[in-house]
């Protein structure tokens, strides 16, 4: 399993159709939309191609001006993704539950 966050560039005339296309792939999310010409995606492995790949091909679409892979995790002990139940920024309200340590 992998999660990969992503920032991708274009030109802010772009990003309508764009995040359409993105919609139609899975096992990708756009968290952030800076209205700028930058998306934010956090993508997972499914069952139809991994994420690194996904990511490969999207590089390639003609009007992305670049990409930046700014995380990247992976490991045997996620679950499956016919196992996954959870959003992809999950994680984000796990961490808030987490209590500081006292000092």
């Amino acid at each position: 399993m992998s999660i990969l966050g992503v920032v991708l560039r274009l030109r802010p005339e772009d990003i309508p159709e764009t995040t359409q296309q993105l919609a139609t792939l899975p096992g990708i999310e756009v968290t952030h939309n800076s209205g700028d010409g930058r998306l934010v995606l956090v993508m997972e492995d499914s069952e139809q191609a991994s994420a690194a790949a996904q990511l490969g091909a999207i590089a390639l679409w003609p009007k992305i001006l670049g990409t930046s892979l700014v995380y990247e995790y992976s490991g045997p002990d996620a679950p499956a993704p016919e196992a996954h139940h959870e959003p992809a920024q999950g994680w984000r309200t796990r961490l808030s539950s987490i209590d500081a340590p006292k000092t």
